[in-house]
């Protein structure tokens, strides 16, 4: 009894002390604890920053790279360009040369030669048509004939070597207006076309109506 009532005197007596004695170890022991994570936060953003940095450096030595590889080609294709001018001022120069030469009578004879030959039509039906006319086809109109080359058929027999199925593509393509036509025999009719074989082609469309069999 007498040792804790001194003991409790003694503390009483003491209390500012005491008090200070557990407080400053908390603070500093806080405080030691905050610098370490700050440090600890400062050594991540640290490292982050340094792999940005070595990030960039890499995307900067590619760029680097690829900057001297275009401007290597640049310089190739303006060395090919070169060269192409001055063959054709050679050609140019040559051709001058020639003309000179064959005189203007020469040239004249060799416009006649060169000049591009007459278009060759057909009558069939009693309408004349060009060659490889396209709406010599029954079922075949003037935006249908443009849709077609607009695929790539220009001719008879190229139109006799595509399936119905392909010309189906083309014409659902260019919209729900053309899905009333009927395909099935354009490339019979063409290959009859690009035969020359018109009494047979004129059979094969009596027989039929909007390019449909009846």
């Amino acid at each position: 009894m007498l040792f804790s009532y001194l003991l409790l005197n003694s503390f009483t007596e003491n209390l500012p002390v005491a008090l200070a004695l557990c407080i400053v170890p908390f603070i500093l022991g806080w405080i030691a604890a905050y610098l370490y994570y700050k440090v600890s936060q400062l050594k991540n953003d640290n490292a982050e920053l340094k792999a940005k940095v070595e990030e960039q450096s890499n995307t900067i030595t590619e760029l680097r790279m690829h900057i001297a590889k275009v401007e290597a080609d640049l310089e190739t294709r303006t060395k090919e360009l070169q060269k192409t001018k001055d063959a054709l001022i050679l050609a140019e120069s040559e051709r001058n040369a020639l003309r000179e030469q064959l005189g203007p009578e020469a040239l004249k004879n060799l416009r006649i030669s060169t000049a591009q030959p007459e278009v060759r039509t057909v009558t069939f039906a009693g309408k004349e048509y060009h060659w490889d006319d396209l709406q010599i086809i029954e079922g075949i109109g003037p935006k249908i004939a443009e849709l077609l080359r607009d695929a790539g058929i220009t001719s008879w027999q190229q139109l006799s070597m595509t399936s119905p199925y392909r010309l189906r593509e083309i014409l659902e393509a260019a919209g729900p207006q053309y899905n009333t036509h009927d395909p099935e025999t354009w490339p019979q009719q063409a290959a009859l076309a690009a035969d020359g074989k018109w009494d047979e082609l004129q059979k094969l469309q009596d027989e039929l109506v909007g390019g449909r069999r009846t």
